[in-house]
């Protein structure tokens, strides 16, 4: 019998551990740490390994992206993929570095092919002459199952509440 037991204790754990992996809800909090690790760039990166994150970029979003900042007016529309490709290698030109750390995931609702992650991050863009972000942020991100794929459909981000 205890020769039986541990393994199907062992498998039985596996299931456990694949099931909760590929639930919706892991899939999408790991998706949006992936697009904050994907906007970081640090300031010792090369410019090479810089431009490989507009392919992982491209991996994350919809056909269509609505933006909505309250501190950065350029930010704000709707921009097809390919323009946002374009101004995020545009930044991995023009940044000395971008952080895009997160705080807390504060909520994760599905409804049927949309998804809404809110979460708290800290941000600093530092560009040659100015800082369009830098402090503490809320973020909403709408995610939308396109071909059994999530994608990333609307960003909204304001300062935080104090």
């Amino acid at each position: 019998m205890k020769r039986i037991g541990l393994p199907v204790i062992i498998i039985a754990l596996l299931g456990a551990f694949v099931f909760w992996w590929f639930s919706p809800i892991q899939v999408l909090k790991r998706r949006s740490t992936s697009l904050l690790e994907t906007l970081t760039l640090k300031d010792d990166s090369s410019k090479a390994s810089r431009q490989m994150g507009v392919y992982s970029l491209n991996a994350l979003l919809s056909s269509e992206v609505e933006l909505s900042s309250t501190s950065i007016r350029e930010a704000n529309g709707t921009f097809e993929r390919s323009e946002l490709e374009s101004a995020f290698s545009w930044l991995c030109e023009q940044a000395k570095e971008t952080r895009f750390e997160l705080q807390k995931i504060r909520s994760v609702k599905i409804d049927g092919d949309t998804a809404t992650v809110e979460l708290s991050l800290n941000a600093a863009v530092v560009l040659p002459s100015y800082r369009p972000a830098d402090g503490g942020y809320d973020a909403t991100l709408t995610w939308e199952n396109e071909e059994n794929q999530w994608r990333l459909a609307k960003a909204v981000w304001s300062e935080a509440k104090k």
